[in-house]
């Protein structure tokens, strides 16, 4: 998904939230579910040694596009189970993760619902030790 829409599908969420929670638990949310996307620029950094953000952009639209040919794309690693149990440890010592985490949460829940529609659930890793488990077993890997 883009940042435009998971941006969108935030503010949506956030709207229901309001009469819930206060305003800094809301931020916090939000927080979490859209800057969990800067795993996104730091996978680019890392696989293309540059630091252009309309690269970044570019990049992962070619990646997606070439996504029946990739058998596994990398991880992001905001976008994983371990650095979400990081996150839930945390939490239970200062209270501003939790909010921060349900939004990281939302994020990963509505990409999985949008990779499983573009059947391409299996093209990132989930866990940290699965990113490297792949990545030796495919050959190719980066592709470009």
């Amino acid at each position: 998904m883009t940042l435009v829409q998971h941006a969108k599908l935030t503010a949506i969420a956030a709207l229901f939230l309001l009469p819930f929670w206060s305003g800094m638990q809301i931020l916090l949310f939000s927080i979490g579910s859209i800057f969990i996307d800067i795993d996104h620029y730091i996978f680019y950094v890392f696989r293309c040694r540059r630091l252009s953000i309309k690269g970044m952009f570019e990049y992962h639209e070619k990646l997606f596009e070439q996504k029946d040919r990739i058998p596994y794309a990398g991880i992001c690693i905001f976008h994983t189970i371990d650095f979400f149990i990081i996150i839930g440890i945390l939490s239970f010592y200062y209270h501003i993760f939790l909010y921060l985490l349900i939004g990281l949460l939302f994020h990963f829940v509505v990409d999985l619902i949008y990779l499983y529609r573009n059947n391409y659930l299996l093209g990132r890793a989930y866990f940290f030790i699965e990113h490297f488990i792949r990545k030796k077993r495919h050959a190719g890997y980066p592709y470009f």
